[in-house]
């Protein structure tokens, strides 16, 4: 199987994955997600050395990413995306989960930056968020509103993987889009 199916049969086993409860008791939050056809898919640069597909026990998901960091001059130095789809207006609450693990931390623990960002030049950010990783398979959550308008297909989410030495394990990503006047009290919340 290559990976680019592998890629497509991970997306296609999320339709019935468990967010928490916390996600599952709000007004049918799949509703506002952009970006189901990628929620599987990881592009990860640079391309050296190259992205293991590995397997998952005891998830919704039977498949993961297998990225090796290293401590670059910048956290973007290795970094995977992922389309978020759809557009995005000024003032829209926009919220990123993904789920990831530290397959073997980086001495001090493993830091992972995420934005949500233009997949270009200037690589505006609609927010910025940076997470602790443990060795579990967890969801991590980042959310913004946007202060600007962002157009079909132009942002990614970008995990920033050269904050040390760390092999990284992706699985899916999710990108909700709340719209306008969202309280952002009411974002569901990842399980801790």
């Amino acid at each position: 199987m290559s990976k680019m199916s592998r890629a497509i049969a991970l997306a296609l086993t999320l339709l019935a994955l468990p967010v928490g409860a916390a996600l599952a008791q709000q007004d049918d939050p799949w509703s506002h997600v952009m970006n189901m056809e990628t929620a599987g898919f990881w592009a990860v640069m640079p391309e050296r050395p190259r992205v293991q597909v590995v397997d998952v026990q005891g998830q919704a998901f039977a498949q993961a990413f297998r990225v090796r960091g290293r401590r670059g001059a910048n956290p973007w130095d290795v970094q995977a995306n992922s389309p978020s789809g759809g557009d995005i207006h000024r003032g829209d609450t926009v919220m990123v989960m993904v789920f990831a693990r530290a397959e073997q931390a980086a001495e001090g623990g493993s830091t992972m930056p995420m934005r949500l960002q233009l997949s270009g030049a200037p690589y505006s950010s609609v927010f910025d968020a940076s997470f602790q990783l443990t060795d579990q398979w967890k969801q991590y959550c980042g959310s913004g509103v946007a202060t600007q308008d962002f157009g079909d297909g132009v942002t990614n989410v970008s995990l920033q993987l050269a904050t040390g030495e760390q092999v990284i394990d992706l699985g899916p990503v999710f990108v909700f889009n709340f719209g306008q006047n969202f309280d952002s009290a009411n974002l569901p919340h990842c399980p801790d």
